[in-house]
């Protein structure tokens, strides 16, 4: 698992150097955070495709990979996006007063509330029918955190970028597989996702 993930992540910032930097403007100085960055949240929603899979097949030793990866991944973006959250970076975030735009505001709030979500599973115990309630939440708050942030170009193909798809529909494509295989998971498999009690420093230790 360890080499699919290094694999995925590999392929991932290949991408993201080829879309953005080698048929757009971005400047390949921008490779440390700003392109890493897509190319880290692209891992995190295979990572969430493949953790619902282990979930689903009843794998405990794959989903909790692949969750500890997800969770790991989404923490590291989220620290990355806000230490280069301005205009020069994302400009149809923000309007003409420098305040944010409402395709902005809403990405964010999809994307604060998705990392609540993952925070909540993290480190409290619950029921089995409120860990798939958050899940679900989680998927279905990262899709719109990417619809949101990225619809206005899905349909304009001939603007792609070397013809490739943005990440953000490709991410987008990958998570509502997932948002469906948590929603279908039975509660028995569900249990799975139980800590025994493990207190919270504990688990932030164990990723």
């Amino acid at each position: 698992m360890t080499r699919q993930f290094s694999t995925v992540l590999c392929c991932a910032i290949v991408y993201a150097v080829i879309r953005y930097a080698g048929f757009a403007s971005v400047s390949p100085i921008h490779i440390p955070v700003y392109l890493l960055n897509k190319a880290l949240s692209m891992t995190a929603a295979y990572s969430l495709l493949m953790a619902s899979l282990g979930l689903m097949r009843a794998q405990k030793e794959v989903f909790d990979f692949w969750r500890k990866a997800c969770m790991n991944l989404v923490f590291v973006h989220v620290l990355l996006s806000l230490s280069i959250l301005s205009k020069g970076y994302f400009p149809k975030f923000f309007a003409g007063d420098n305040m944010m735009s409402l395709t902005g505001e809403l990405t964010l709030l999809c994307g604060a509330l998705g990392v609540y979500c993952f925070w909540r599973l993290l480190t409290f115990e619950t029921t089995s029918r409120v860990r798939r309630t958050l899940m679900a939440s989680a998927c279905a708050l990262v899709s719109g955190h990417l619809f949101v942030m990225g619809y206005d170009g899905w349909l304009a193909v001939q603007k792609w970028n070397g013809g490739l798809p943005p990440i953000t529909l490709l991410s987008f494509l990958v998570v509502l597989p997932s948002f469906a295989l948590f929603m279908g998971v039975s509660d028995k498999k569900l249990s799975l996702f139980s800590d025994n009690g493990r207190v919270m420093a504990t688990k932030i230790e164990s990723l």
